[in-house]
């Protein structure tokens, strides 16, 4: 599968396996509504959902051995969202899961520049030559659970031949 459906699976299936720790749920679109409920462990205190997310892409034309050999460069700008829910009693140590959870997810777009796909056309490179990040304020909720948000951006490339 290619286009913006096959690099939102590609990517999705990337973070998650092997699973993140407390990264419960990845998806490939916005969801309704989020269960943090959902692939929670017994005495898991801080949960956490991913979106991936497209942004933007570009096209452009790259010619390689004359006319009729050319390929299509398409990068995609891809943000990562975070949602992480904490049951910790102590909003530092809240800020500490969420934190290692960022770094994680950051390490393994860092651990495979293809992220996964062996053909290296779906994505010939992910996350290069830079990643950034946006964070939330952190909230917490009537019930006194911490709400925290994070967006991971970065460009993949996908190389189609046209």
């Amino acid at each position: 599968m290619a286009g913006r459906t096959g690099v939102r699976q590609q990517l999705s299936e990337f973070i998650s396996n092997p699973p993140i720790a407390t990264l419960n749920q990845v998806f490939t679109s916005f969801p309704k509504r989020i269960n943090y409920q959902v692939n929670s462990q017994p005495g898991q205190l801080s949960r956490a959902a991913a979106v991936v997310f497209i942004q933007a892409e570009d096209e452009s034309r790259i010619a390689v051995g004359g006319a009729t050999n050319g390929w299509k460069r398409v990068d995609y700008t891809v943000i990562i969202q975070i949602y992480q829910h904490s049951l910790e009693r102590n909003s530092e140590n809240a800020m500490t899961a969420f934190d290692t959870l960022v770094d994680n997810i950051k390490d393994r777009l860092r651990s495979d520049h293809n992220f996964g796909d062996t053909t290296g056309t779906l994505v010939w490179q992910g996350a290069e030559p830079r990643i950034s990040a946006r964070y939330g304020e952190p909230a917490t909720s009537q019930e006194g659970a911490t709400e925290t948000y994070a967006e991971i951006e970065f460009v993949v490339t996908e190389m189609i031949q046209a």
